[in-house]
């Protein structure tokens, strides 16, 4: 079989064209949450801010996924709020019942990359009431 030089360059040409215009696989971005825990004595019967701040910032439909946080009191009760975010940050603000240890599990599953999840625990301090 005999190719002109023409006719085999034509052939490159649209093999690579071929192959600049495939969609490429793209590795999902994986992301990483820190936990910015409240600042202080946290009383009981209080409001108290969590903050949850996702790197690298999310873009285009991974940055209008919100955070979802379960925070779980001393008796065992869970609290589920989702976070929406904001140049990758969002806060919430939880008012704690009761003294003892809470666990607030943060969890960031995007619809483009690895899921993630992140764990804090703090302390609530029995209020002090007011009053001579």
């Amino acid at each position: 079989m005999n190719f002109s030089r023409g006719t085999l360059t034509i052939a490159a040409l649209a093999g690579a064209a071929s192959l600049a215009l495939a969609p490429t696989a793209t590795a999902a971005t994986t992301y990483q949450i820190t936990v910015i825990p409240p600042i202080g004595t946290v009383r009981a019967n209080n409001l108290v801010t969590l903050g949850a701040l996702v790197t690298p910032t999310p873009t285009g439909t991974d940055g209008s996924t919100p955070v979802e946080l379960e925070l779980t009191d001393p008796s065992g009760d869970v609290t589920a709020r989702s976070i929406p975010l904001t140049l990758g940050a969002g806060t919430a603000a939880i008012r704690t019942h009761e003294a003892g240890r809470y666990t607030a599990v943060f969890t960031f599953a995007p619809p483009n990359g690895e899921p993630t999840e992140a764990t804090a625990q703090f302390d609530v301090v029995a209020s002090s009431g007011l009053g001579s």
